[in-house]
């Protein structure tokens, strides 16, 4: 049924709608059904890799310059979004009698499958952080599909064919160089353990090799639509009906945060366009509470400019990896320092 749901999904057009098909069917099944559709860790990698590579043919060259020209309100937006996550953690957590550290944990726009283990390292709740997290990721996924349709005039696939990559290669070449990519790539980038390791791993290998012409980039066809189907039933059967039930003293609540949340990075995107000139759809994708892969999936198949796109989600990305563990163990320092 969740591969009817991705079929309808891009059989109406919407941007990723393998995605967002199989997200809502998965969804629906675990609230209503109960019956959760197992993705293995092996498969979530691949998906992840099959996206990164994917994502590298998109990011041109020019890309450097427009991101020299706009670097300063880049990095201010940056910052900004995790600084809203902050913001909103610690309003929720005052009024709604959550620990500090779970609603940051939870709220913090970084990878899920990270903040998950950081949560348990740090002795947050970690059934209230799933909960965060991956209702974050539906909502932003639903309204980033919503963006996309309204503002995209219509999807127009930003993924390479092997015709159109340097060197016009044969489909063959080009697809086996894609390949070594998402598997080198995705191996190392899970062996140092970054935040979505298997997707950051093949797009930050993929992108220069690209930048030196060597053709990255494509798949044949079908390989994206399983893969995009796969990260949207990943996110959807994360939801079960019993912790939501157990916890919904907080969902509501949570649900409020998470929209704040979304809220306050659009005000972020409107004030990029407005100071940067660039597009409101392009600035709305670089600044969506993530996750990275998933927001980037929508973004590939609409008319934002994907460079700026995947340089701003990428930069946040690592900036969370690098400041949440250190503001986690001062959390939790200055927590045990209370009792």
């Amino acid at each position: 049924m969740t591969l009817v749901g991705a079929a309808l999904g891009e059989w109406a057009h919407v941007p990723a709608g393998a995605l967002l098909g199989g997200m809502l069917v998965s969804l629906v099944a675990a609230l209503s059904l109960s019956v959760h559709v197992p993705v293995p860790r092996f498969l979530l990698l691949g998906a992840q890799a099959v996206l990164g590579a994917a994502l590298c043919s998109s990011f041109q060259p020019s890309a450097w310059s427009a991101l020299a020209e706009h670097w300063l309100v880049a990095l201010i937006n940056v910052v900004g979004v995790v600084a809203i996550g902050q913001g909103v953690a610690f309003a929720f957590s005052w009024l709604g009698g959550v620990d500090v550290r779970t609603a940051t944990i939870g709220l913090m726009p970084g990878g899920a499958s990270a903040m998950m283990v950081l949560s348990e390292e740090l002795g947050a709740d970690t059934r209230l952080v799933a909960l965060f997290q991956y209702l974050r990721l539906g909502v932003v996924i639903l309204v980033a599909a919503a963006v996309g349709r309204w503002m995209g005039h219509g999807p127009e696939t930003q993924v390479a064919t092997a015709a159109a990559l340097p060197g016009a290669p044969s489909p063959v070449m080009a697809w086996g160089t894609t390949a070594l990519v998402a598997v080198v790539g995705g191996a190392v980038g899970t062996w140092l353990k970054l935040p979505a390791g298997g997707f950051l791993g093949p797009l930050l290998l993929g992108i220069p090799f690209s930048a030196l012409g060597f053709p990255v980039g494509a798949w044949p066809p079908g390989v994206l639509f399983v893969s995009l189907w796969v990260l949207g039933v990943r996110v959807g059967s994360h939801f079960d009906e019993a912790a939501v039930h157990e916890l919904k003293r907080v969902a509501l609540g949570a649900l409020g945060a998470v929209v704040a949340m979304v809220g306050g990075c659009l005000l972020l995107a409107w004030f990029w366009s407005s100071v940067g000139g660039v597009d409101l759809l392009t600035t709305y994708f670089a600044t969506s509470p993530g996750g990275a892969d998933s927001v980037l999936a929508i973004a590939l198949e609409t008319r934002a400019s994907l460079s700026l796109v995947v340089a701003v989600q990428v930069g946040r990305l690592l900036l969370v990896f690098l400041v949440a563990p250190m503001l986690m163990r001062r959390l939790s320092a200055r927590h045990a320092g209370l009792r």
